[in-house]
């Protein structure tokens, strides 16, 4: 039985090819469901799991999963301790000063998720002494602070699931997350949740999510850039969307 575990965890977590070059793909340990996530035996899965395995095999490159801290996944690509970012990175003008960004392969704008029975605008008079949750780190808290920055309490997390807590607990009156998330977590709590919707697009909201590498390893981009290209127009990429979401998440 252990030697079938230990088998099972090195299928998901090395993506084995017949190339020579192996690169280290950084995954934040926190977890991050429906995209990446171990499952109860220690496994890695989700929807950029299986995308990353194809993605490599594409690309024909042997891919081996390093766990880091989402605060740290950046500064863990810069020091060379991981290869490549593959970890629901939005692309932004900020972040593409410091590393190189693949072609987009999904897109998705941060939803508004809070407590049933409220009045949602972003203005001074319906978030008076409210409190807006948010995972740290996350193109939804530099919104917030950009858009409420000044006028709301913002109450950041390391984990999401942390501020999936406290909305259902009552701590926080609201929660901003990716809408893919956002979606996810109300559908299994709609009695006393409500969807407030998604924010309005402004530029600080990036150009979707990417793969991102170091800037002198364009030949890297290359490759991943042209397997993802082709794989957001493939038919496993829409049985792959329509497994995990219900719908086709491909960037428009």
């Amino acid at each position: 039985m252990k030697k079938l575990l230990l088998a099972a965890s090195l299928i998901c977590t090395s993506f084995m090819s017949h190339a020579n070059e192996t690169i280290n793909v950084g995954i934040s340990s926190e977890p991050y469901p429906p995209f990446s996530a171990k499952n109860s035996q220690g496994v890695w899965e989700g929807f950029e799991i299986d995308l990353l395995r194809k993605v490599c095999e594409d690309a024909a490159l042997d891919c081996q999963i390093k766990e880091v801290s989402w605060d740290g996944i950046i500064p863990a690509l810069l020091s060379k301790k991981i290869d490549v970012i593959f970890n629901s990175l939005t692309i932004t003008e900020e972040r593409s000063k410091k590393v190189l960004f693949t072609t987009a392969y999904y897109n998705s704008l941060p939803k508004v998720v809070g407590l049933a029975g409220q009045k949602f605008e972003f203005d001074k008079k319906s978030l008076k002494n409210k409190i807006i949750g948010v995972q740290g780190s996350t193109i939804s808290a530099y919104y917030l602070k950009d858009k409420v920055g000044k006028i709301v309490d913002i109450r950041e997390y390391s984990e999401q699931n942390d501020a999936n807590l406290d909305l259902l607990s009552g701590r926080v009156d609201y929660m901003v997350a990716d809408g893919i998330i956002a979606t996810n977590f109300y559908a299994q709590h709609k009695d006393v949740l409500e969807d407030y919707g998604d924010v309005e697009y402004n530029a600080i909201l990036g150009k979707g999510i990417g793969a991102a590498v170091r800037k002198e390893d364009t030949e890297l981009e290359g490759k991943l850039s042209k397997s993802i290209a082709h794989l957001i127009h493939s038919d496993f990429y829409t049985d792959l969307s329509m497994k995990y979401f219900g719908t086709n998440i491909a960037p428009k």
